[in-house]
């Protein structure tokens, strides 16, 4: 958690001279003011900062999409699986996407989908009871969430820079859906150390529901990341995320890694996993794409 801050404190120091700039707003990279540029007058691609997804990891890029540009992030195919105690199941996802169409220079509006869910789930302590409780099986279309993402400090190459995330989930999922609405807010930092190396981390506060108890309950979720540019086709990242809800006093954790291609300027395809460091946490395995235009 401590190194948490320290990143992000990092970041707003190296950021905020460039932010401080009135007399000179530019960015570290062309020069030219990109204020200028909005939804209905796009950034000219000449001037587009790098494509900066916000996955693989749970950590989100403090970046926003260029103005009148539009970005899509998806899961092309992930799987979940989990055991607790008795109970035990998976979960198949298909294309849960994430589309960004850019409103200003610092901002991007964003809706995701969960297109296609696909979960199966088992009780060993209904054997013999409960046949509809033992073995549940539900798919379909997931919920819908709508995000606000802003830059506040740092630009299209400078060291560092912080952004906030505010969303809210809608409960339009039905069976496969978590049935209630799910408000949030995300602050994320990011330092350059090097060319190839840099560092990352954010802090998520989300109000999630609990259908089974038919109410929210309030769950903090720190990260920290690190990402490797090996060549300019491979990277990778390391990312350490815990996880705390109101509901239960003991901190959970998983890591995440994996390698990302980067096949152009504009286009991301990556693969991996996130392990379970404590229980309580999902196995997943996922293989993703992101584009823009």
């Amino acid at each position: 958690m401590r190194a948490l801050f320290t990143c992000l404190g990092l970041a707003a120091l190296l950021a905020g001279p460039a932010a401080a700039q009135a007399q000179k707003p530019l960015n570290d990279t062309v020069d030219v003011d990109k204020r200028q540029f909005t939804l209905f007058r796009p950034t000219p691609r000449r001037y587009m900062r790098p494509m900066v997804p916000d996955r693989p990891g749970i950590t989100e890029s403090p970046y926003s999409v260029d103005a009148g540009h539009f970005q899509y992030e998806t899961d092309v195919l992930r799987l979940l699986t989990r055991r607790e105690g008795p109970t035990h199941g998976h979960d198949w996802y298909l294309n849960h996407f994430l589309a960004k169409i850019g409103l200003t220079d610092r901002t991007d509006f964003q809706l995701a989908l969960d297109m296609f869910t696909y979960s199966h789930n088992f009780d060993d302590s209904q054997v013999g009871q409960d046949p509809f409780n033992q073995n549940r099986l539900n798919r379909g279309v997931g919920d819908v969430t709508l995000r606000l993402k802003h830059t506040l400090v740092g630009d299209d190459d400078s060291q560092g820079a912080i952004g906030v995330v505010g969303y809210v989930q809608l409960p339009t999922g039905g069976r496969v859906g978590d049935g209630g609405y799910e408000p949030g807010l995300t602050v994320t930092g990011i330092f350059q150390c090097t060319k190839a190396w840099s560092v990352g981390g954010q802090v998520a506060s989300n109000f999630y529901y609990d259908p089974e108890a038919s109410q929210h309950f309030y769950q903090l979720t720190p990260t920290v990341t690190t990402d490797y540019q090996f060549t300019k086709l491979v990277q990778a990242f390391v990312e350490l995320v815990g996880y705390w809800d109101t509901r239960q006093s003991a901190w959970r954790s998983s890591v995440n890694l994996g390698p990302q291609l980067d096949i152009s300027d504009n286009v991301q395809l990556d693969f991996g996993t996130h392990l379970p460091l404590t229980h309580s946490v999902d196995r997943e395995y996922f293989l993703g794409l992101s584009f823009r235009r």
